[in-house]
């Protein structure tokens, strides 16, 4: 008998995300801490990036097995939640399960309708688990399931091909963006304000993209000082005053670099015709990929998405889509060197892998690649 029970500091909140995520950990039989029957669909994409710890999670609840969609939030402890802000953070709104660790009574300001699961519960009594034996740092990648997904076997067979299934779903995400910024062509009815909200959006990344399009809409283009120091002061000024009390700024968990007030210094410089000091080779993929390539498309200075692009940082959507068409033992060096191939990763998982994750099953990629193919050889 293991005897590990007594003392719990050796559960740690990764090893609580891994019990969750891995269905040979968790609890196939959960109740909420009010009494409620809890079966887990799927426990959502591990979230590697700021906010809720899984996304797109379903989960069926009740007798009735209603069944909710939304992020899981994980903690060692029920009163966590609010320690650590979530409950006046939008990123966490989403979120209808709470999972935790230790018995609590569920924080008072959850989001309307999310349940608390204490996960604990269930696994502290049990003679056969003990924490030492999960190994944290194989999640989640390398504790995606050891079956070949559908993808990896196509793609296995036909490897070029993957590449420009990347390359051309690449190419759609891009021309995507192009029609969005034609349509707001139209209803902003000035295309050089467009590209310069569409410019401080990607400025503020995922925390402050809100926050830095009304500062460009509050503060429009025609309207910022020609020089550099002015222009600075006056998005500093519109910032604290006009954008702060509707769409306040986030500070937490961010780089130095990527700091609002940092940000804007760098915007004020390229607007102005100055040299930002704080634009990394990483960012300015991101701006050429997200902003600069889609609106010279829009503008017809530009006919169609070039078939490379510097590359941006790996995230989470990347590396996961990526596993789950290459498999877990493929070379990264297939995309990570163009910008366009990581765009391709990046509308594949939200085009398909979102729609049929955890295990692919429901995926329709295959089929539909192996349709293309095979009409390809009708007509050949």
């Amino acid at each position: 008998m293991r005897c590990w029970a007594a003392n719990s500091a050796s559960i740690t909140e990764r090893h609580v995300q891994a019990i969750w995520y891995d269905s040979a950990l968790r609890p196939a039989c959960l109740r909420t801490v009010l009494g409620g029957d809890v079966s887990v669909v799927d426990p959502g994409v591990w979230n590697l990036e700021a906010g809720p710890d899984f996304r797109h999670a379903v989960l069926e609840l009740g007798r009735d097995r209603r069944r909710v969609e939304g992020d899981v939030e994980v903690h060692l402890k029920p009163s966590d939640w609010s320690l650590h802000g979530h409950s006046t953070d939008s990123a966490y709104g989403n979120v209808v399960a709470h999972v935790t660790w230790h018995q609590g009574d569920p924080p008072p300001d959850l989001p309307p309708g999310c349940v608390s699961v204490c996960i604990g519960n269930f696994l502290r009594a049990r003679n056969d688990f003990s924490p030492d034996e999960i190994d944290v740092a194989a999640y989640p990648y390398a504790k995606l399931p050891a079956s070949r997904r559908p993808c990896e076997r196509f793609f296995g067979q036909n490897p070029d091909l993957g590449l420009e299934v990347l390359r051309e779903a690449g190419r759609r995400r891009l021309l995507i963006k192009a029609h969005r910024m034609q349509k707001r062509f139209l209803r902003v009815g000035d295309p050089e304000q467009v590209f310069y909200e569409e410019m401080f959006a990607a400025f503020g990344y995922a925390k402050n993209s809100v926050p830095f399009r009304v500062l460009a809409e509050r503060l429009p283009l025609q309207d910022l000082p020609t020089s550099e120091e002015m222009a600075c002061e006056a998005l500093n000024s519109v910032a604290a005053l006009e954008v702060a009390e509707t769409h306040p700024w986030c500070r937490a968990n961010i780089r130095p670099a990527n700091r609002p007030e940092v940000r804007m210094m760098d915007a004020a410089a390229l607007f102005t015709g100055g040299k930002p000091r704080h634009l990394g080779a990483r960012f300015l993929a991101a701006l050429m990929a997200n902003v600069i390539v889609p609106y010279a498309i829009a503008r017809g200075v530009v006919k169609d998405v070039p078939r490379w692009l510097p590359p941006e940082c790996a995230n989470g959507v990347t590396r996961l889509a990526a596993f789950r068409l290459f498999g877990r033992d493929h070379n990264p060096a297939l995309y990570s060197g163009n910008g366009v191939l990581q765009q391709g990763l990046i509308q594949i998982h939200r085009d398909y892998c979102l729609a049929a994750h955890p295990d692919c099953v429901a995926c329709r990629l295959v089929a539909e690649l192996e349709n293309v193919c095979r009409e390809e050889e009708s007509n050949g």
